[in-house]
């Protein structure tokens, strides 16, 4: 009886395509479904929605990024096999060649093929590898990640806001991650102190595993865990994008929710982690410069790969009406896109912010800013599982297209005077 597995191919060899596809024809029993990545960014998307059983991936000099990548895809597709590709002769002779396949075992690599591929041997792996069990896929936690490319919007605050009633509904369950580098504030707005932070898990990177990240937080008295930014820019320069990603792929195994703060730039360690967010809130502030921004920003993360409909859009209020100030219905038109959340003005956020006890926590939760966050856990809460059913984002490289809202001028709409 033939089946069809689905096996992902990562690599930017130009052949590889070829080569599996000339030795699928050929093989026994098995009818596989190919799809292809040139970079493993986009490999962890494609491997999410695709949810393939085979993982073959073109081992790269720095066994480092294989590890961080294995574990980024058992993150994502916990039964999925990973098979490194090679070439003899390119992984150094004797002790070398023995030192970088213990690096790939390490890196939780089931299987090897050579290259140009072999029908045998790619006939031989998955017959070892694709035996089919009835057992349950691991339930992961679901990261959520604030993004803006403006400072002073509001996007701490909404950080710790959505972490701390995320906190209340699943105590012990929430993990906060502070990847504002520079501008880390999540800390004082909880008013804690912690004593290891982000580049204390990147310093350890070796033995990095869920028993030793969460050593690494610090609690608040809601049931919210912190790991909290860097203190300087000097121990900032330790975090790189694989390592968020591994911190990622670890808190996931540990936490229900993982909510990061991100930096305001669209830089690659913000990239790597959106790679692994199941949603992001972009927020903005209703002023002009800050709408412009957004409107910039949006079409660039679906033009580099980030679904549409894992994004949402908030715009903070965060300061009193006055006249000329911008409306929900003028920055929905700036930016193209209808506005998911609007916080209102709550004056007590200053309050909280300079005593580090977080307003959403002792707020009534009746009516607005606390009404409206609880609203978005709900919503997030509620249609959280069907996130996993979004569509396959393209490869960054060769071809990806934007969205037909990305294409248009995205300040095209041009409102007539605001109102207060």
């Amino acid at each position: 009886m033939e089946t069809t597995p689905q096996i992902l191919v990562v690599g930017n060899d130009s052949l590889l395509r070829g080569e599996f596809e000339t030795a699928c024809q050929s093989l026994r029993k098995w009818r596989p479904v190919l799809h292809f990545a040139t970079h493993m960014r986009a490999a962890v998307e494609t491997a999410r929605t695709r949810r393939p059983e085979i993982v073959c991936v073109q081992m790269e000099s720095d066994p480092r990024a294989l590890r961080t990548f294995a574990d980024e895809i058992h993150a994502v597709v916990p039964e999925a096999s990973v098979i490194a590709l090679y070439r003899p002769g390119s992984l150094g002779a004797g002790d070398s060649e023995g030192a970088v396949l213990i690096d790939a075992i390490r890196a939780h690599v089931q299987d090897f093929l050579r290259r140009p591929l072999v029908v045998t041997e790619l006939q031989g792996a998955l017959d070892r590898l694709l035996v089919r069990t009835d057992e349950p896929r691991r339930k992961l936690g679901r990261v959520v990640s604030i993004v803006s490319n403006k400072g002073g919007v509001g996007k701490s605050t909404l950080s710790v806001s959505l972490a701390c009633e995320l906190a209340r509904r699943n105590k012990g369950k929430v993990l906060l991650v502070d990847a504002s580098l520079h501008l880390g504030s999540c800390a004082p707005m909880l008013d804690l102190n912690p004593q290891t932070t982000l580049a204390s898990a990147a310093r350890e990177m070796a033995r990095l595993d869920e028993t030793l990240l969460k050593k690494l937080t610090v609690t608040h008295e809601c049931g919210l865990d912190l790991l909290a930014a860097p203190v300087d820019a000097v121990e900032a320069a330790d975090i790189d994008d694989q390592a968020i990603a591994r911190v990622l792929t670890l808190a996931r195994r540990s936490y229900d929710w993982v909510v990061v703060d991100t930096f305001p730039m669209l830089d690659g360690l913000v990239m790597a982690i959106l790679d692994l967010s199941d949603r992001a809130y972009v927020i903005t502030q209703n002023t002009v410069p800050n709408v412009v921004g957004a409107a910039r920003l949006l079409p660039v993360m679906e033009h580099l790969g980030f679904p549409r409909d894992r994004t949402r859009i908030v715009l903070n209020n965060n300061f009193e009406r006055i006249s000329g100030g911008l409306t929900p219905e003028d920055a929905a038109a700036r930016m193209d896109r209808d506005i998911d959340f609007v916080l209102p003005y709550q004056k007590r956020l200053v309050t909280a912010l300079n005593t580090g006890r977080p307003y959403v926590l002792h707020a009534t939760g009746l009516f607005g800013f606390a009404k409206t966050i609880r609203k978005l856990v709900d919503e997030l809460e509620t249609v959280g599982a069907s996130d996993d059913t979004a569509p396959v984002r393209e490869e960054r490289q060769g071809g990806t297209q934007p969205s037909p809202a990305a294409k248009q001028d995205p300040l095209r709409m041009n409102p007539g005077p605001a109102t207060a």
